[in-house]
């Protein structure tokens, strides 16, 4: 047998090879991981500029495929906007020199090192109060067969935005526990727009991941 995690990715390699041999074994996330050792006082006392502030949280290698230059660049143009001018971007990992020098000049060339930041990598209890305190998480990948950091934030009632390439699309879809959104700029724009828009849409779509995310 050929292990799949998603049936997206099942449907997408035995197509393409005429297999049909496969079986869809999610990947898994623990329930109660946050440690209370490290409560949001500490967390924000590490990073200010997030305190007080609603966040969207990046929580991902930093790879050209995961198309964060193309999330920077929407979320840069929606925070022009006075109505959305509290939100931040949390950027929380590591990747390719080249790619990360890249991203932090976009940041620079707007003079926006205080909207978007750079935490570095994250593991433990500094990640999970992380995740705890996001109001969305984003993965706009171009591919990713599973999207651990996706399930991880749904069980905490986090909603999130992924792209239809993200193998977990059609579950969140489905479910109602965020937004599908094109790897476009002007298509993240708008979606940003609608989940910024409504703190009340958030928690709703929050709550449905938290059901969904005990499938896993």
């Amino acid at each position: 047998a050929v292990h799949y995690t998603t049936r997206a990715e099942l449907e997408a390699v035995e197509s393409s090879l005429g297999l049909d041999n496969g079986s869809v074994i999610p990947l898994g996330v623990e329930e109660g991981v946050v440690d209370s050792s490290m409560n949001g006082s500490e967390l924000f006392r590490e990073f200010p500029m997030l305190s007080g502030r609603p966040y969207v949280l990046v929580l991902s290698r930093l790879h050209p495929k995961k198309a964060v230059d193309v999330l920077i660049d929407a979320f840069l143009c929606v925070v022009k906007d006075s109505t959305f001018r509290d939100w931040r971007l949390a950027i929380a990992g590591e990747g390719p020199d080249d790619y990360v020098t890249l991203l932090r000049q976009k940041i620079s060339s707007e003079n926006a090192q205080e909207r978007v930041i750079f935490t570095g990598w994250l593991e433990g209890s500094r990640k999970q109060q992380m995740l705890k305190h996001s109001s969305l998480l984003a993965l706009t990948s171009f591919q990713e067969n599973f999207g651990v950091c996706v399930m991880e934030a749904l069980s905490q009632s986090v909603p999130v935005i992924v792209s239809p390439h993200v193998n977990l699309a059609n579950e969140i879809r489905t479910a109602k526990a965020g937004w599908v959104v094109e790897v476009q700029r002007e298509a993240i724009e708008r979606t940003l727009r609608d989940a910024f828009s409504s703190h009340e849409e958030r928690l709703l779509r929050g709550r449905a991941g938290k059901i969904l995310s005990q499938n896993y």
